[in-house]
């Protein structure tokens, strides 16, 4: 192997090195993403899609802390992990905390995740956990509102015809409606818990 080559091998190398390391920091960093948020370029907002009961707002939780999810009920590892991290926070509150705390678990996949679906799938975790979904475009819209993303991708099993890749955050917004913090898939329950008591 001659000197140039070598050199180019290790441009190469270098690049995509360089490329990965970029590419992770734009997925899991907490700093707004280009081309997402509302007319203002802000993250968050208020939003209104459907429950097992009727339509919900973001606003209805005035005055509460709200965690919000995105995820989808066929989802086999990514989003059974988050919800479960939201269970244990939710179980590590007081009584009167809990009283002022919601999750909103918001269906990527509005084509298979019926309202009753969705219902069945948040009452396995915590009963202050509400799914919701809505048309394609209503959901595509909050997600690009928070800055989340999915794409849909062809199923890794048999028993799914196809799967997500999709961003995994803790989506945390204060009282007032505002978001305040876009806590990463690897946040503990006690991270979680914690960052919801600073707004209680």
């Amino acid at each position: 192997m001659n000197t140039k080559t070598t050199i180019r091998l290790v441009l190469l190398a270098t690049l995509l090195v360089v490329g990965g390391l970029a590419a992770t920091y734009f997925a899991t960093s907490q700093q707004p993403l280009l081309g997402v948020g509302g007319a203002d370029g802000e993250l968050g907002g208020d939003f209104t899609l459907t429950s097992v009961n009727g339509p919900v707002s973001l606003s209805d939780y005035q005055g509460q802390a709200v965690v919000v999810y995105f995820g989808f009920v066929n989802c086999e590892k990514v989003c059974p992990a988050s919800m479960g991290v939201l269970q244990n926070a939710m179980q590590k509150l007081e009584a009167e905390e809990l009283a002022q705390v919601r999750a909103l678990l918001v269906s990527i996949d509005p084509t298979r995740d019926s309202k009753e679906a969705l219902q069945a799938f948040t009452d396995k975790y915590h009963a202050n956990i509400t799914g919701l979904t809505g048309s394609q475009a209503e959901i595509d819209q909050v997600a690009n509102d928070y800055g989340a993303h999915f794409e849909q991708r062809p199923s890794e099993t048999a028993d799914s015809e196809y799967g997500f890749h999709h961003s995994s955050r803790y989506y945390v917004i204060n009282a007032d409606g505002k978001l305040v913090d876009a806590m990463r898939h690897s946040t503990t329950s006690n991270e979680l818990v914690a960052r919801i008591r600073t707004l209680l």
